[in-house]
């Protein structure tokens, strides 16, 4: 998809749909929730410190400081591109706004919202149009911005957590396994969340139906729950060789998208190719297209190849019973999602998906 095209498009758009208070409820709760995780980060690795970790001190708080300039980056280069041709940017103003979408992401989705329902209870359907359309870019920036945030924030602290437990069984308590678990649903949730937005913003796209989020949700959380367990696995055993694997892959990738995909999101070429790095990162966990063209020929690419990533991973280095799930897992996903394809996908034929 080209972001700035879609953006566009937005503006000539009547409104589809309405932001319900289920919607606001659950904006309010992420953006509440993003403040806790920053915190809580923090925390962590200020624990590391204290106990002398500092190797584990260090690689927290990498996972913190390098998503933070990056989505900077990316943040403020939307900013800049939204603002072009309509009036000068103050850049005072762009720094509080960068600070403020660093703690609350979803803010200026809820102000938006906010004032959508009062423009809705004052009868103005003009500016109920208007607090919609700008809604609807921000929830579509933050989604994206919100990608970047799991992938290369909370997924690389994750995996050292899970190594730590896969190493002494023992550190595992009822609270760890919490965390983990409300790890993995958040990947599945923010791939949907991000999948749908990316849909609403194209006008001539369907929304995506109820049966097709849940069928989505789950082999979205087989496939990375897959991932990330084998990776947390090998890094467990072998850090170092681990990280290195993985750098390659995001590199990798990083040029493919860089190459085929050609992104047009930055105002330069160095933060278009900041861009495809960061979609580096999330391909080591999960595939989502950049641009919006048809997609089976990549997934088909993507999945066996890091199908056969784990299969060989399996065999030489993990126990049986942990190789077990990680390949039930994923090939539970795969066959969800030809399922999602053949029966869920709104509006397009299984033949082009």
């Amino acid at each position: 998809m080209e972001y700035g095209e879609t953006m566009e498009n937005i503006e000539a758009a009547a409104l589809p749909h309405e932001i319900t208070t289920f919607n606001i409820t659950m904006t309010a709760i992420s953006a509440f929730m993003r403040c806790i995780a920053v915190i809580m980060n923090w925390c962590l690795a200020y624990d590391y410190w204290l106990t002398e970790s500092y190797a584990y001190c260090s690689w927290t708080i990498l996972s913190i400081l390098l998503p933070m300039i990056l989505t900077s980056l990316i943040y403020s280069n939307v900013l800049i591109v939204s603002s072009l041709g309509k009036k000068p940017l103050i850049y005072t103003d762009l720094f509080w706004k960068l600070v403020l979408s660093y703690l609350f992401r979803d803010a200026h989705t809820l102000n938006w919202a906010f004032k959508y329902n009062d423009a809705k209870k004052r009868v103005d359907k003009v500016a109920e149009i208007e607090c919609y359309r700008r809604h609807l870019k921000e929830e579509c920036n933050v989604g994206f911005i919100r990608l970047f945030d799991l992938f290369l924030e909370t997924a690389p602290q994750k995996i050292l957590q899970l190594a730590i437990v896969l190493r002494y069984v023992k550190s595992l308590t009822y609270l760890r396994a919490l965390t983990f678990l409300i790890y993995f649903i958040s990947i599945a949730y923010c791939l949907v969340a991000y999948n749908r937005s990316n849909r609403l913003v194209q006008l001539d796209k369907y929304d995506i139906g109820t049966k097709g989020l849940v069928v989505q949700f789950w082999f979205l959380l087989c496939l990375s729950s897959s991932r990330t367990t084998c990776i947390a696995y090998m890094a467990s055993i072998y850090p170092t060789e681990t990280c290195a694997a993985c750098c390659l892959h995001v590199l990798v990738c990083a040029n493919v998208v860089f190459v085929l995909d050609t992104p047009k999101f930055g105002i330069c070429a160095f933060l278009n190719y900041i861009l495809c790095l960061g979609f580096g990162v999330v391909y080591v966990f999960i595939f989502t297209p950049v641009s919006d063209a048809p997609t089976k020929y990549k997934y088909s690419i993507y999945l066996s190849f890091c199908f056969l990533q784990n299969l060989v991973v399996c065999i030489i280095w993990i126990p049986l019973q942990i190789s077990v799930l990680i390949n039930v897992l994923y090939m539970t996903g795969i066959l969800l999602m030809i399922y999602y394809y053949l029966k869920c996908h709104p509006g397009i034929t299984s033949a082009i998906f």
